[in-house]
């Protein structure tokens, strides 16, 4: 069985197993941006969120971004075989098993692009918009974790696949780009993601900002009573 076709259906597996067993599902993308403030995140399960106009944009720029060749993942992988590289957006997750609880969840994602060699993965990249030119924490936290997902549904390490983070400024137009390898940041990457998973399975109350840059560009800064600034 070829790689791709390996986490296809791996992830079907997993998923399965999750609905059969009532194992709560949790996004990557959730656990990233609940980083910097913890309340802010249950604020938006609890109240829901509006969809701003830089998120419209964002994902216009994504579909430009990212255009891909639709193809069966069994002929793919007689592609990648044969020395082609393709490009992919597919789900990748893993169940988590808390150390103290023995609860489970599953983790679960979509890299925006994974690109895969005949010797397996080749580099797993995301794409953020915003209205600045920055790189930041959660980025890394996210691709680092989705890097995880891959390598545990594979059974194999993953140290020297290349994660690459590219940040589209939505006001200047300008693009920056981070690569590095997933073996730089997985000690780090496990360590955020136990802590904040702590968090999602209620074993402590949430965190706040812990700067007040944060609470000024909040969504819910007029209702949220946590927050750093004056109304």
């Amino acid at each position: 069985m070829g790689i791709i076709t390996t986490i296809v259906e791996k992830f079907s597996s997993l998923s399965s197993f999750a609905y059969i067993n009532s194992i709560p599902k949790i996004f990557v993308s959730d656990i990233s941006s609940s980083l910097f403030c913890e309340w802010k995140k249950y604020l938006e399960i609890k109240y829901g969120t509006e969809e701003t106009q830089d998120m419209i944009r964002g994902k216009m720029i994504h579909q430009d971004y990212f255009r891909y060749e639709h193809i069966d993942f069994r002929y793919a992988d007689e592609l990648l075989a044969s020395g082609k590289e393709l490009s992919f957006t597919m789900k990748v997750g893993f169940i988590w098993i808390d150390k103290d609880t023995g609860r489970k969840v599953m983790l679960s994602g979509e890299p925006d692009s994974i690109l895969f060699a005949r010797d397996g993965v080749k580099k797993i990249t995301e794409l953020k918009t915003r209205r600045n030119s920055e790189v930041h924490s959660s980025d890394v936290l996210q691709v680092g974790i989705y890097g995880i997902c891959i390598e545990k549904m594979l059974d194999i390490s993953l140290d020297k696949v290349e994660l690459e983070i590219r940040v589209k400024n939505i006001v200047n137009d300008d693009e920056i780009s981070k690569t590095f390898f997933l073996g730089d940041i997985k000690m780090e990457t496990k360590k955020k993601l136990t802590d904040i998973l702590d968090f999602w399975l209620a074993k402590r109350e949430p965190k706040i900002a812990e700067s007040s840059s944060i609470c000024r560009v909040c969504n819910f800064r007029k209702i949220c009573d946590r927050k750093l600034i004056p109304i």
